[in-house]
């Protein structure tokens, strides 16, 4: 078992719940999120879905998305947010998803995260995500479409065995809410590994909430300390690679869906040493997504 695994712009966390069971995957979806890369990315690490950390950090800005964060490591309180959400399975969806999301921002409280506003964020989170159409055609548990009759699928599982809750009851991890202020230290225990999956400088409008010029400080950073880093992106990273980093192309690898929020679909993975597998030219460079 690795020591410990971080990630740097967390979001979902889906490399993390892949490395901690494999197949496992977030319980909602959210823009840029690796679940459809999880697998290759571990594998050009070396690493095998399931093999787990023995600690995990994980820094993200979002509050709503810390809720779910904060779920993945409390089993009691991801199992009081599933009960939240089977307990609105007699409402109305769309009068349900209305009213939850008027109730304005995620609120991560100073006394602690209420298991309301975990099941409140995913359920508005996991609609609003799906692009979900109303009537015949809505599907709120990725289980197939809503009765036609009634509407009234929910996603019940939305929380509930999605989670990779280990034998103790919590995924070990810590939440920071910036990557920028975690200090690695002097020496990180040996076979860490630090993920960075920022926003990418061409693709999307959040690029300037982490320019390429403060991920590229943190890599070196991460690097220094001893980790083996890798980070994502639409290019290999210039700044690095003439370092003498390491460049390995994986769109021809994505399971699943392609990217639909921009017309670029080249995906890199920058690397602080050799990657432990290359995907094989024809697939990387030619489309040869499954």
């Amino acid at each position: 078992m690795m020591p410990l695994f971080v990630e740097l712009c967390a979001g979902t966390a889906a490399v993390s719940l892949r490395l901690h069971r494999d197949g496992a995957r977030p319980p909602v979806s959210r823009m840029g999120a690796k679940t459809g890369y999880a697998d290759t990315i571990l594998r050009v690490l070396g690493l095998v879905p399931g093999e787990r950390a023995a600690a995990y950090l994980w820094c993200e800005p979002d509050p709503g998305v810390r809720l779910l964060l904060e779920a993945y490591r409390d089993a009691d309180l991801a199992r009081a947010a599933a009960a939240i959400i089977r307990g609105w399975a007699g409402e109305d969806p769309r009068a349900l998803w209305e009213r939850l999301r008027a109730e304005g921002p995620p609120r991560c409280l100073d006394g602690g995260v209420e298991a309301g506003e975990v099941a409140r964020w995913a359920f508005v989170q996991r609609v609003s995500g799906r692009g979900a159409a109303w009537g015949a055609t809505c599907d709120l548990n990725g289980n197939g479409g809503c009765d036609p009759r009634t509407g009234q699928r929910f996603p019940f599982s939305l929380i509930k065995n999605t989670i990779p809750i280990d034998e103790h009851g919590t995924l070990p991890a810590l939440i920071h809410p910036d990557a920028r202020a975690v200090d690695p230290g002097p020496a990180l225990p040996p076979g860490t590994v630090a993920y960075l999956d920022g926003p990418y400088e061409n693709t999307t409008q959040y690029a300037n909430l982490l320019p390429r010029s403060e991920q590229v400080a943190l890599a070196r950073r991460w690097a220094a300390a001893g980790a083996t880093v890798c980070i994502s992106e639409a290019e290999a990273i210039p700044e690095l690679v003439v370092d003498g980093w390491h460049a390995v192309r994986i769109d021809g690898e994505r399971i699943g869906t392609k990217r639909t929020f921009s017309r670029q679909q080249a995906e890199w993975l920058t690397l602080s040493r050799p990657p432990a597998w290359t995907p094989s030219v024809q697939a990387a460079l030619f489309g040869g997504a499954r």
